[in-house]
Parts: structure tokens; C-alpha cells; sequence
């Protein structure tokens, strides 16, 4: 039941930006470049910093 739940949630949740992607995926695509470069910066950050000393 909150499999169903969840998946109408994101049918919701995602349906007008897909409405937006088709009218213009270029932006569409440089915002996903932007987010996916924010995340994979602060997992190289956390991957390679040095042991926090107490």
C-alpha cells in the first residue's frame, strides 16, 4: 500500500517538470549537470578528507 502511495507521490511530484523538459531539455539538462556536480563534489570532498581529530 505505500509502495502505491509513494509512486503516485512522485507521479505527482514529477509530472510538470516533465512537462518542462520537453519544451526545453537543453536547461533542463544543465540543471541536472549542476545538481549531480554539487553531490559528486561533496563525495569527493567527504572521500578524501582527512580523519576529523577530537
Amino acid at each position: 500500500m505505500q509502495v502505491t502511495a509513494g509512486l503516485f507521490l512522485i507521479d505527482f511530484l514529477v509530472r510538470p517538470f516533465a512537462k518542462i523538459y520537453q519544451k526545453m531539455p537543453f536547461m533542463i539538462f544543465l540543471i541536472m549537470i549542476v545538481l549531480y556536480g554539487i553531490v559528486g563534489y561533496i563525495v569527493w570532498k567527504s572521500a578524501f578528507k582527512p580523519e576529523e581529530q577530537y
